[in-house]
């Protein structure tokens, strides 16, 4: 028996990329998938290819920036197959800028498919996956650039939205039969290489560099986990893979050391100068510790 036989799956985004890949992973592991794109061609394209290759596939298009869209993608599975057993939130766009040149187009487009996409989607999905039986799971995408990122600071709000989303969510469902984790993939896609070439131009150092990205493939059997009942258990994280490492990223957390006490104005500068200064957090996406194999 596959992973996901007959799971009801609905997958944002899935016209081409990451979203592509983990259609057609998730449609060979026995899923009941609606496929979703803005673009319409491209959203049934993947599902007619995953039909073609014996899967279960059928295409919806729109905007899951739209709250009554995202109600009837929901729908659209819950009418086909009868439920919603899990919803991958992978769709999103990025649009690089500096503070100095961001735009509020560009702010506003990501904020709304990212961010309130998610949300939209979600909202929807619990609802239905709260009034049936059985395990439900929301899989939200997050990304690296939630931690800074030069010229990536709309796009790294709207991502850390996601993974505040996934963290809350979490905890409100926690004794519910839905849990809600969220991935951070890393792959070659038509936006990673835009994103590449434009951070190659960058001068800022920074701790993780990706040189090559894996195929987009290489992405989908977590994702496929993380919608199965194997990842039963696994609440309220978020699941990082690049390449060939495998990790958890950190939540905010409060950090140490932690000073007690009475913090007029000298004393919070000697708290700063003796101690703080010293334990400032690392800028950017970092390592909390060596990599182990």
């Amino acid at each position: 028996m596959k992973i996901l036989d007959g799971k009801a799956i609905v997958i944002t985004g899935a016209g081409a990329g990451l979203g592509a890949a983990y259609a057609r992973h998730c449609g060979e592991l026995g899923a009941r998938l609606v496929v979703n794109d803005v673009n319409a061609v491209a959203a049934e394209a993947v599902a007619a290819e995953i039909r073609a290759a014996g899967g279960n596939a059928v295409a919806s298009a729109g905007s899951v920036a739209s709250w009554a869209y995202a109600e009837e993608l929901i729908g659209a599975c819950v009418a086909r197959h009868g439920r919603i057993d899990g919803l991958l939130n992978n769709a999103g766009i990025l649009r690089h800028g500096r503070i100095t040149e961001m735009k509020e187009t560009d702010l506003r487009a990501m904020l709304e498919v990212n961010a309130i996409g998610t949300a939209a989607c979600a909202s929807h999905a619990i609802r239905q996956m709260l009034r049936q039986d059985g395990p439900a799971t929301v899989v939200n995408v997050a990304s690296g650039s939630q931690a800074g990122d030069i010229a990536l600071g709309a796009y790294g709000a709207s991502k850390a939205a996601v993974a505040s989303f996934t963290y809350s969510w979490a905890l409100e469902l926690k004794d519910t039969n839905v849990r809600v984790n969220a991935l951070s993939p890393l792959a070659h896609t038509a936006m990673a290489e835009t994103n590449m070439k434009f951070l190659a131009q960058q001068s800022a150092s920074r701790e993780v560099v990706y040189t090559s990205l894996p195929q987009a493939d290489v992405n989908a059997p977590v994702a496929a986990f993380l919608l199965s009942d194997a990842s039963i258990g696994i609440n309220g994280q978020l699941v990082r893979i690049a390449g060939d490492e495998l990790s958890f990223v950190t939540h905010p957390m409060i950090a140490e050391p932690v000073l007690k006490g009475s913090w007029d104005d000298e004393a919070l500068a000697a708290a700063f100068r003796h101690t703080l200064n010293q334990k400032q957090q690392k800028l950017g996406l970092a390592y909390s510790r060596s990599v182990v194999s």
